[in-house]
Formats: structure tokens, C-alpha cells, sequence
């Protein structure tokens, strides 16, 4: 029996609880090593171009892995699925302890914690629906997403803290520590399979019904100026803000309360207004955050703009979830779409930041990036405008 037959009243199940507990650490665990990871990478004597590229690397490790994991959950069953998400993401610390040569180590580590975090991702979601019953589900993926965000808010600055204050060797055994913690909560998760899933990294409420066929030009423009925005989140999460002096924990933590609160607010907007109004608007409010925290110096006026630009990064991603789903033709093609674009924006961030950061400097990266925004913007504007005129 599971957990939506017995308890058909309750939201906050076991089950739901216990998914909620190890996706807390499994996602707080995954973004203080990305947070991190750069200034890892430096501190054993890499160049910012090399740690970069193992960044990237693990992101691609991310995607890569996700498309397995229905077949996984199918053949093993969710709980050996998620001891192997959490098990492959605690190895990956203890991996980067080895005594082998900096690059090794690293990548070996940071790949095989990408796998665990792409198995996770799915999987977490994709349990999500057996632990309640189909008439609370919605108010349920907003539990789960607002866990999800939560523990990226929390890790990014946490982990750049911590990154300061405790030696390299002791930073990985905490993360391994952190990991081990989620593990009695297997336990909780309903065996009966499920193999229907709407995707990690947010809340999976389908506001509106998506169209019958894929608009591909439509689900492009919708995904490009996405993927950018990501880019622009990753690299102020793994390489902190432009200004000299910043305190990157501070600004990261207003940037990332903001993406909540961006993205909270702006899904209960889209039951109103349109979804593209909601793009544009949180398109434009991400380039004004960005342009303004790449020329301001350390103080409360860059704080202020880490959160406009918090905002609208959280906006931007409630707003082209649902259009996603809608340019798609189904449900499941734009969660598949959505979220290989989010971790692809993420990975992305690491050869940007660490070839723009080197050779151009923080603040000409930021700009740089504020101008492709501006491109992007205009397209996605022009293509919905004409699409509005022809229909």
C-alpha cells in the first residue's frame, strides 16, 4: 500500500519527509562543493582556467546521467536508486582526498558527485507523487521545491564560509559527514515504483495545459535567454561577485533568498497574467541586478542589487518552467528540456568565469554577459510579438 492509501488526508507524509530530508542534503552537499570548488581548485595550486573546466566537467557529468535514471528506479527500485545517488555523492569527497596529483583528485571527485547529484535530481522528483495522495500533489512539489531552493540558498555561502575557516581535508570529511545524515531517511521512501516524473529544481505546478505540438523556435527562445541567466547565477555562486573587497557569502546569501522570493511570487502571478509578460519582466530585472552588481563597489547598494538580480533569476524560472511545458507539447519534454537547460546554464558558468575572469577581468565578464542578455531579451520579445500577430 502506499503512502497516498493510507494516510489520503495528509500532506507532510513520512515518505514526503523523508525525501525532503535527504534532497536537503543532497542538494546542500552538491552546491557547497559548487560554490567552492573554484577557490578548491586554486588553493592546490590549479589556475582559475583549469578549476573551471572541472566545473564544467561535473555539470556535464549532471546531465549526462539523468536521462538513466527512470530505468534505474525501475529496475532496482527507488531505494536502491537513492543509495546509490547519495552513495556516489559521498564517495566523490572521499575521492578527492586521495593522494594523487591535484587535477586527478579533483575531477576523479567532483564527477562522481555530479553522477550522485544528476541520479538525485530525478529521482527525488520522481518519488515525490507515491507519497501522497493525487489530490495534494501540487501543494506537495511546492514542499519539495521550496526544500530544494532552500538548500541551494543555505549551501552556497555556508560553503564559502566554511571554505575559510576549515582545512581543505576536514572540509571534505564534513561534506561526507553531511551526506551520511541522509541515508537512515531511505528507509521512509514507498516502494511501490514510480516512473513518472516532472523534473528537479522547482516547484512542478502545471498552471496552464501545454500545446499538443512541439514549437521548437518557440521552446528555443524560451531556453536560450534561461540558459544565460543560469550562467550569470553560477558564476556569481562559484566566483562571487565583481567589486574588490566583496564579501562573496553576504552577497551570495541576498542574491539567493531573492531567487526564492522571485520565484514564489512570480508562480503565483502566472495563474493571472501571461507567462511571457512574466519572462520579459523577470528578464529585465535580472540584466538591471546584474548591470548594477558589476560596476558597484562592496556595500549595501551591491547587496541591494544581488537581490534585484536574485529576483529575477527566481522570476525567469518559474516563468520559463511553464513556458517550457507549453513550447514543448507535453509535460514531460519540457521538464526534460527545462532542467538539462538549468544544469547546462550551471556548467556553462565554469568556462565563462574561468576564461573571462583571467583574461578580461570580473567586471568586463559581467557586462559582457548583461549585453548578450540584451540580445536574447529582444529575440525572445520579437519572436512572441510576431507569434501573437500571425495567430
Amino acid at each position: 500500500m502506499s503512502a497516498s492509501d493510507a494516510q489520503p488526508q495528509r500532506t507532510l507524509t513520512p515518505g514526503l519527509l523523508g525525501v525532503m530530508w535527504m534532497v536537503l542534503f543532497g542538494f546542500g552537499t552538491f552546491f557547497i562543493n559548487y560554490a567552492t570548488l573554484i577557490t578548491t581548485g586554486q588553493h592546490m595550486g590549479l589556475t582559475a582556467v583549469t578549476a573551471g573546466t572541472v566545473l564544467t566537467t561535473m555539470m556535464v557529468a549532471v546531465v549526462a546521467v539523468q536521462p538513466i535514471v527512470p530505468l534505474l528506479n525501475n529496475r532496482l527500485g527507488s531505494r536502491v536508486t537513492f543509495f546509490l545517488a547519495l552513495g556516489c555523492q559521498a564517495v566523490g569527497h572521499l575521492l578527492s582526498l586521495l593522494p594523487l596529483t591535484p587535477l586527478v583528485a579533483l575531477l576523479t571527485g567532483s564527477v562522481v558527485g555530479g553522477v550522485g547529484f544528476g541520479v538525485l535530481v530525478v529521482i527525488g522528483t520522481a518519488v515525490v507523487p507515491s507519497t501522497v495522495a493525487p489530490g495534494r500533489l501540487g501543494r506537495v512539489l511546492g514542499f519539495y521545491g521550496a526544500t530544494t531552493a532552500t538548500a541551494t540558498a543555505i549551501a552556497a555561502p555556508v560553503g564559502l564560509w566554511l571554505i575559510t575557516l576549515v582545512p581543505e581535508p576536514g572540509f571534505r570529511w564534513l561534506n561526507f559527514a553531511l551526506v551520511l545524515l541522509a541515508l537512515p531517511a531511505i528507509l521512509t521512501v514507498p516502494k511501490r515504483e514510480v516512473t513518472e516524473h516532472a523534473g528537479p529544481h522547482s516547484n512542478r505546478q502545471h498552471h496552464a495545459a501545454p500545446r499538443h505540438q512541439l514549437q521548437l523556435a518557440g521552446l528555443l527562445s524560451v531556453l536560450l535567454p534561461t540558459a544565460l541567466i543560469l550562467t550569470v547565477f553560477g558564476l556569481v555562486l562559484a566566483f562571487g561577485p565583481a567589486a574588490q573587497g566583496a564579501s562573496p557569502a553576504l552577497y551570495i546569501a541576498a542574491m539567493q533568498v531573492f531567487v526564492i522570493v522571485g520565484r514564489f511570487l512570480s508562480s503565483a502571478s502566472l495563474d493571472r497574467h501571461s507567462p511571457v509578460a512574466v519572462m520579459l519582466l523577470g528578464l529585465a530585472t535580472a540584466l538591471v541586478g546584474l548591470i548594477f552588481a558589476a560596476v558597484l563597489p562592496a556595500g549595501w547598494m551591491l547587496g541591494l542589487a544581488m537581490a534585484i538580480l536574485g529576483f529575477g533569476t527566481g522570476t525567469v524560472q518559474a516563468a520559463s518552467l511553464l513556458m517550457a511545458f507549453q513550447q514543448s507539447g507535453s509535460a514531460n519534454r519540457g521538464s526534460v528540456a527545462w532542467n538539462m537547460t538549468f544544469d547546462i546554464g550551471l556548467g556553462f558558468a565554469g568556462l565563462v568565469g574561468g576564461i573571462g575572469f583571467t583574461y578580461w577581468g570580473a567586471q568586463t565578464t559581467y557586462l559582457a554577459c548583461a549585453l548578450v542578455l540584451v540580445i536574447t531579451t529582444l529575440a525572445f520579445a520579437w519572436y512572441f510579438r510576431w507569434r501573437r500577430r500571425i495567430q
